[in-house]
């Protein structure tokens, strides 16, 4: 990957990212209905089919060009994704913080059933309060 690309603002952060994938999507589609409107337009006078083909060819144009804009951004994710600069699974704290707490819903669940077979049922009810509380946050 060309070292100057790394550090590309709009490819590290998600947000800029998803931006600049929606915003090609838009001009391949933009473009793409423009070209089958010309497409559709039945006129057999000189004037109006040479214009027609003009507009097409720029349209087809447009649709290349927006699909070579694609392929580079495709390109620079596949080097980012290879060098470790994209982050594809996100938020791995998050998934540590949730992971955190299951385990300890587990072990409250697993001393409420405890208590239960045992026959002391107090307090049970307060763990399983704090466990559902738990899950929700």
């Amino acid at each position: 990957m060309d070292a100057s690309l790394r550090h590309t603002p709009g490819l590290i952060e998600t947000d800029e990212r998803t931006a600049r994938i929606e915003k090609l999507r838009d001009e391949l589609i933009k473009h793409y209905e423009a070209l089958v409107t010309r497409a559709g337009i039945e006129h057999t006078d000189r004037n109006t089919t040479a214009i027609t083909q003009y507009r097409m060819q720029v349209e087809t144009a447009a649709i290349v060009r927006a699909a070579e804009d694609l392929q580079v951004l495709i390109r620079q994710m596949q080097e980012m994704w290879l060098f470790g600069q994209l982050d594809t699974l996100g938020g791995r704290e998050a998934q540590k913080g949730a992971d955190e707490k299951a385990r300890e819903v587990a072990e409250l669940l697993k001393e409420v059933v405890g208590r239960q077979e045992e026959g002391r049922g107090e307090g049970s009810d307060r763990m399983v309060n704090w466990g559902a509380a738990m899950v929700d946050a």
